[in-house]
């Protein structure tokens, strides 16, 4: 008689998934690097062509020659000694290549005009965002984790009783302030809140002269801090609870639910078994997402703000035409992307084992 075969252990079935989920995870970011590096390698190479035919038009005109064959020759010596230091004689599929192995290998290169704090004022794109994300996971990600906690609450309370006044009056709200531009928030967070209460400060990450202490400087520090947080709380709550309530409603009014309340489960129980068990597949991919748009953070908050973070780094790469400093921001957000998926799978596998066994 054969015997029934026995279950395979669970502890190799997700390190299988998990393994294989990461190694995609790991091409998709390389894949992401190479289109980036042809991208920033064609707008590099208009830009730098464009200053070395400037270059070697002002050399040409410095020497004082008159011969047409003489020109031409100085002209194309000095292009093509340029184009070497450049590196543009390469091929351009070479020079994508190994400005994506750059990339892999963190070697981001120096940020033309920007600097790391005093007294070590370094361009290294690596220490520029190095010393500025911090900053920005401090905001954002608190911003978001206060918007997905509250908002899932406020979410669950609104399908609890739909039509009722709290339901009206958030969904209002969040229609009103998802259609608001964050920049006008902002400002208008700053004249209602910051020229009326002195506690809000706006413009850097503490002040110039704070007292000796730990706890002075950690006050003075959260009242730089309190009000961009306010803002992108606001920004980010009401929609969440809005989302939240549109995948809680239709579970808490199918038929079983009905049976369950009948049976006088409570109504607590039967929220969180029957309504948020069934959207929390939904609830964890919004909530992934919404943690891997805060590693950039809201540009126009933090420019209104005046807060040093990736933000305000990447505007000020774009404006200022830094290559270095853009590809470097660029290159941390898309691998904080491709994290917050993987995460995500696993997420998945661990709520529904199916996903991580497969046809196994």
């Amino acid at each position: 008689m054969v015997g029934r075969p026995s279950r395979r252990s669970a502890l190799p079935g997700r390190l299988r998934f998990i393994v294989k989920r990461a190694i995609r995870t790991l091409g998709a970011f390389a894949a992401s690097m190479l289109c980036l590096s042809a991208v920033v390698n064609a707008s590099f190479e208009a830009t730098v062509r464009s200053q070395i035919d400037e270059a070697a038009m002002g050399a040409v005109m410095a020497s004082g020659s008159s011969s047409p064959e003489a020109i031409l020759a100085l002209r194309a010596e000095i292009r093509a000694g340029l184009e070497r230091s450049y590196g543009l004689d390469a091929p351009s599929w070479l020079r994508v290549v190994r400005q994506t192995g750059r990339i892999l290998r963190l070697d981001l290169g120096e940020a033309r005009f920007d600097r790391t704090a005093y007294p070590e004022n370094s361009r290294e794109v690596c220490r520029i965002i190095l010393e500025r994300l911090p900053h920005t996971l401090a905001l954002f990600t608190l911003s978001t984790t206060i918007s997905i906690v509250v908002g899932i609450a406020l979410g669950t309370a609104m399908a609890r009783k739909p039509g009722g006044r709290l339901d009206r009056a958030s969904s209002l709200t969040a229609m009103i302030l998802y259609g608001a531009p964050s920049w006008w928030i902002g400002l208008f967070m700053i004249l209602l809140l910051g020229y009326t209460f002195p506690v809000f400060k706006v413009g850097a990450l503490h002040s110039p002269e704070v007292a000796p202490g730990r706890l002075a400087w950690a006050l003075d520090y959260l009242a730089y801090l309190a009000l961009p947080l306010i803002t992108l709380v606001l920004i980010k709550l009401f929609s969440f609870a809005y989302l939240t309530r549109a995948m809680v409603i239709l579970p808490l009014h199918e038929d079983y639910v009905f049976a369950a309340r009948g049976r006088g489960l409570p109504e607590g129980r039967v929220v969180s078994r029957h309504g948020l068990r069934v959207a929390a597949p939904g609830l964890t991919t919004m909530a992934a997402q919404t943690f891997a748009q805060s590693i950039v953070g809201d540009i126009l908050v933090e420019k209104i703000m005046m807060r040093p973070g990736l933000g305000l780094t990447l505007f000020s790469a774009i404006s200022s035409n830094d290559t270095a400093l853009f590809t470097g921001v660029l290159a941390m957000v898309t691998a904080v992307y491709c994290l917050s998926f993987l995460f995500l799978d696993i997420a998945y596998a661990w709520l529904d084992p199916r996903i991580a066994y497969g046809r196994e």
